[in-house]
């Protein structure tokens, strides 16, 4: 027989009633302690990738945003210079008033239309007058420039510069990419070396409780129980260690990304497959003939020699053609001048200031020339270290992978010798731990030589791509 229980929907209306006003109460006390975390709503909802993490970087990054204005500004420098080289017309207008009388004790009589002569003690009480003027001046030749029209070295050097910021922002922007590549990389591969590493930290614990029982037998010595725990401790300090890591990492790459710390970010755990190498002659030869650091290089070849030619037209004589018009009134009477001429500047003597100026822009071209040859020395040292060091991983991680199929063998007869009652469980504990241990150290080889190859594209200055 079932107790009927009175006004039970008023009772059940009180207690959500309760429970809500509690929950209402609690909330803004329990908030401010915790970390708040939203999702961006610019951010893909999937786990991102690298080649998402690249693409957020690229249209965050401050340096490429200021490359980008570098640009737009060295572009607005070479049509300043070249509309320099154009005719200039400027402009003028003054108001003045005075009153007084004439000073000096040669001052100057003059004689009014009447006849009669001005008196030398003529006292002005007020007047004004009004002054407008033209000026036009149009450099016909100077410092290389003929009537504007054909390529002046001061033009020149503006177009070199810009084209040395064009070609170093590719070289900013393959930094950005191997910054986010470098950075992903890292965090994904702590990541995923999490769970091996407290995989090997419960072996290593289990190991230490069958060592002592063991040597609480006698079956074992002390210095046998010591070592197993300093390994356990060392397994402890590492988990700890990759656990930092991978939290700094999601932290630096928030940063990459122009996101809030306090952003959530959930990464992809599947690393990128690593590409084939390239063909080593198509990447000395064609790709680096092309490398931006070398197009940068040539742009300041073509600065200084654009330098040395202007030091060397200013040697010459300059002609400039120039005009003027003036307008005076007094309100009452008005006059006018119009001047046109011509102007011829000779540099005659300057204790050779300025030969020893185009000596010295002379010398940085040559030095510019040269430093070429260099640059392309350099990368090609830096290809061929990271050529080397690819090979060199490719084939540990051949030899690992040789080394844990044998360990997993082993490790597969001491589960079964064990079951048979043939080996002791310490047998089979220690063979896992080894074979732990070598796919961790399988795993950091694969994560360094991704980041070679990231290495490699950015050495490359993007000629050669393996991430887009």
């Amino acid at each position: 027989m079932t107790k009927s229980i009175p006004h039970r929907n008023l009772i059940l209306r009180n207690s959500l009633a309760a429970s809500l006003a509690a929950l209402l109460l609690v909330l803004p006390l329990r908030l401010p302690a915790q970390k708040i975390s939203t999702h961006n709503p610019d951010l893909p909802r999937h786990p991102l990738t690298l080649q998402d993490c690249i693409a957020i970087a690229l249209g965050e990054s401050p340096k490429l945003e200021a490359t980008r204005f570098d640009l737009l500004a060295a572009g607005e420098e070479i049509r300043a210079a070249q509309a320099s080289l154009w005719p200039n017309l400027k402009g003028s207008a003054t108001g003045e008033a005075f009153s007084g009388e004439q000073t000096g004790k040669f001052r100057i009589v003059t004689t009014v239309p009447s006849g009669g002569g001005v008196n030398a003690n003529r006292k002005v009480d007020l007047a004004g007058i009004g002054i407008g003027g033209l000026k036009l001046e149009y450099p016909v030749f100077k410092d290389g420039s003929i009537f504007g029209f054909n390529d002046a070295p001061a033009v020149e050097i503006k177009r070199a510069q810009r084209n040395a910021l064009a070609w170093t922002a590719h070289l900013t922007r393959e930094e950005v990419i191997y910054r986010v590549t470098q950075v992903f990389v890292d965090t994904v591969s702590a990541q995923n070396r999490v769970q091996p590493i407290e995989r090997r930290v419960a072996l290593l614990q289990r190991s230490v409780d069958i060592h002592k029982e063991e040597q609480e037998k006698g079956l074992l010595l002390p210095i046998d129980v010591k070592v197993v725990t300093e390994q356990l401790n060392e397994a402890r300090s590492l988990s700890k260690i990759i656990h930092e890591q991978a939290v700094a990492g999601y932290l630096g790459l928030t940063r990459l990304l122009g996101l809030p710390s306090s952003s959530h970010i959930r990464l992809n755990s599947t690393l990128p497959e690593p590409p084939a190498p390239p063909d080593a002659a198509q990447l000395f030869h064609t790709m680096l003939a092309l490398h931006p650091s070398l197009q940068v290089q040539r742009a300041k070849i073509e600065k200084a020699k654009q330098d040395y030619r202007l030091e060397t037209f200013r040697l010459y004589p300059s002609v400039t053609l120039h005009g003027s018009a003036l307008y005076v009134t007094d309100f009452d009477n008005d006059a006018h001048v119009l001047i046109g001429g011509i102007t011829v500047d000779v540099p005659i003597f300057d204790f050779g200031a300025q030969l020893d100026t185009v000596r010295a822009r002379r010398d940085t071209y040559n030095a510019e020339q040269a430093s070429l040859g260099a640059v392309g020395n350099d990368l090609a040292s830096d290809l061929v270290r990271i050529y080397q060091e690819i090979y060199a991983l490719s084939e540990r991680i051949l030899t690992l992978q040789g080394e844990i199929g044998k360990l997993d063998r082993d490790l597969r007869v001491a589960q079964s010798q064990q079951q048979q009652g043939i080996t002791p469980p310490l047998t089979a504990i220690d063979a896992e731990v080894v074979l732990v241990g070598k796919q961790d150290e399988l795993n950091i080889v694969q994560s360094r030589r991704l980041l070679l190859y990231a290495n490699l594209q950015k050495a490359m200055g993007g000629t050669w791509k393996w991430i887009p």
